[in-house]
Order: structure tokens, then C-alpha cells, then sequence
């Protein structure tokens, strides 16, 4: 478990957490809004550490007391972590906050409650805890995680100190992957530029088979340059097997697509992703105008967010597959 210190990207959230504990002024209800991916979570269990913390270095944890020690095992009673029970969070789940909230904390200090996935409360439950946001103990501190605040009640967002977590840098990406996995920079750049802004998912590529899986998603390009129609149809079948499938499969054609216009533009293998696969960029570059190019990571970018918002997979990526045939 990292300290705050240790957040890669998020300066200026860090920053406001920091002030609220060197000041003495920590928020009842804190609701960190951002993508799905970019460090909410693991800026949130840092927080909550330097809360409970019973030997704080200055504005952070000290990563070695008995509570830092029980937090990072997951066994800290004065932390409980609430998430949602199949698609949502019950109103069940809720009173059992309630019912924990009024009692003092085993080991004198804060208690911390942390709700992953907010949105996902029930009309029922999202009702139901508004009191309890409105008035907790002064010992308690709710920290709600959402990708999706605008689903939440109004209510509930004017009882939480907001702070926003944007997706990530690529150079902080990088950072953060070499730092963390001591990757060569080269491939923590491919990495990091198939994330979309989120560190979870670099991580995850960078522990899995990414390579080849890029490899067979950048076929596609060639593929359909010189297809038919029947092998848009094939291909959107396969690439549309899982929702993460067919979102990887578009994230990292609008990569290969923008090496193909950077390649155009200035010639330089520097400035590509893909820097293992010049050959093959400089020869499909030939084949496109850059307004062209442009058009179809457009034309990705639109697909992939109606897809995220669950739009039939297949269906998307079939009528995608058939305009860059």
C-alpha cells in the first residue's frame, strides 16, 4: 500500500488532503469523481492510512505502526470497506453503516468508511445514508469512489468535499511504470499510451500478454485496408467477445492509426508508440491521406464511447469495421 507521497500524478489532490491534514481540518465526506482506472482507489487507502495512522510523519502515514501494518493486511476495525453486492449497493448494506457509525472506534482513533463504486446505491440506499453524510460523529470520515458522480443524488454531492481525478499523463505513466515495475522506458511507453489515462490498466498490460494481443489488433488495419465486407462482419465477431476485448482491440487501433499520421507528418520514430514496428508504419502510411486518418481515430474515439455506455458491442464494432473497409 502506497504512501501519499508515493501517488504518481494527482499533485494537486494530493495537495488539498495534505492541507486537510496538516491543518487539522479533514471533511466529514469526501467524494473522489474520476475515470475508472486513474488512482482513485489507491489515493483513497493512502488517505485513509495517514488517518489512522497513530505515528503521522507530518502529513502522511508512517507506513510502519501497528494501524499502517493492519490497514495494508486489511484487518484495521476501524476501516470498513463497502461495495456493491452483485450490480448495486442495497439499502441492507447501508444500515449496516448506520449501525456501525454512532459506536466509538475500537483503537481511539478515526473510523473510516470507504464506498467503492458509489453510483451504484439503490434510490433506496442512496436515501437512506443521506442523513447519516449530514451529521456523522466527528470521529468519522466517508470517502465515496465514483467514475460516474452524475448519477449520484444532488444531495449527497452537496454533503461530500469533492475532489476530481483526471485520467493520467502518458509521461506520468511512464514515470509510474518504470518506477514501479522497472520496465525499460521504450515499452513503458506502449504501455502507457494504450491506458487511456489509467495506471490500473498500464499496470495490467504491463503484467500480461500485451504484445502479442497488440500484435493481432493492429493486423486489423491491414486486414482492412484490403478486406471485404464479410471480413468486417468476421472480425467485429471476434474483437466483440468480451466488452474489455473489444475495447482494448479499439484503443489500440486509434494508436496504430495515430503512429500511421504522426509517421506522415514528421517521419520521426521517436515520437511512435509502436517503435518496434517501423517497417510496417512507414509501408500502411503510404496508403492514407492524414485527414483520412484523422476520420477513422474519430470515428474509434465515437465507437468506443458509445460501446462504454452499452451500446451492442458487436453492433458497434461491425458498422465501425464496415466503414474502414
Amino acid at each position: 500500500m502506497k504512501l501519499l507521497q508515493e501517488i504518481v500524478g494527482h499533485k494537486q489532490s494530493v495537495k488539498i488532503l495534505n492541507k486537510a491534514i496538516s491543518s487539522g481540518r479533514v471533511a466529514h465526506a469526501y467524494l473522489f469523481a474520476g475515470p475508472a482506472g486513474v488512482g482513485k482507489e489507491t489515493t483513497a487507502m493512502s488517505f485513509a492510512r495517514a488517518l489512522l495512522c497513530s505515528h503521522p510523519a507530518g502529513e502522511d502515514a508512517c507506513g510502519i505502526c501497528r494501524e499502517c501494518r493492519q490497514l495494508s493486511s486489511g484487518n484495521h476495525p476501524d476501516f470498513c470497506l463497502v461495495e456493491p453486492a452483485g450490480s448495486s449497493i442495497k439499502i441492507e448494506q447501508v444500515r449496516e453503516i448506520q449501525r456501525r457509525v454512532p459506536y466509538r472506534s475500537y483503537q481511539g482513533g478515526r473510523k473510516i468508511f470507504l464506498i467503492r463504486q458509489a453510483e451504484a446505491m439503490t434510490a433506496e440506499a442512496a436515501n437512506c445514508i443521506l442523513k447519516t453524510l449530514e451529521e456523522p460523529p466527528g470521529d468519522t470520515v466517508f470517502i465515496l469512489l465514483s467514475a460516474r458522480p452524475q448519477i449520484l443524488l444532488p444531495t449527497i454531492l452537496s454533503r461530500c468535499q469533492t475532489i476530481y481525478f483526471k485520467a493520467m499523463s502518458v509521461p506520468d505513466l511512464i514515470r509510474g511504470l518504470v518506477n514501479l515495475k522497472g520496465l525499460p522506458e521504450e515499452e513503458a511507453r506502449l504501455y502507457a499510451a494504450l491506458s487511456g489515462g489509467s495506471m490500473g490498466r498500464a499496470l495490467s498490460y504491463a503484467s500480461g500478454s500485451l504484445m502479442a494481443d497488440r500484435d493481432g489488433a493492429n493486423a486489423l488495419a491491414g486486414i482492412l485496408w484490403h478486406g471485404s465486407p464479410l471480413d468486417a462482419v468476421e472480425l467485429a465477431g471476434k474483437a466483440s467477445e468480451s466488452k474489455h476485448k473489444a475495447v482494448f482491440t479499439l484503443d489500440t487501433l486509434a494508436c496504430w492509426y495515430r503512429d500511421l499520421m504522426v509517421w506522415r507528418e514528421t517521419g520521426k520514430a521517436g515520437s511512435l508508440f509502436n517503435t518496434d514496428r517501423v517497417d510496417i508504419i512507414k509501408m500502411e502510411a503510404a496508403r492514407y491521406d492524414t485527414g483520412r486518418i484523422l476520420a477513422i481515430i474519430e470515428d474509434i474515439e465515437a465507437t468506443k464511447r458509445k460501446i462504454e455506455v452499452n451500446a451492442n458491442t458487436r453492433l458497434a464494432l461491425e458498422t465501425l469495421f464496415l466503414r474502414l473497409i
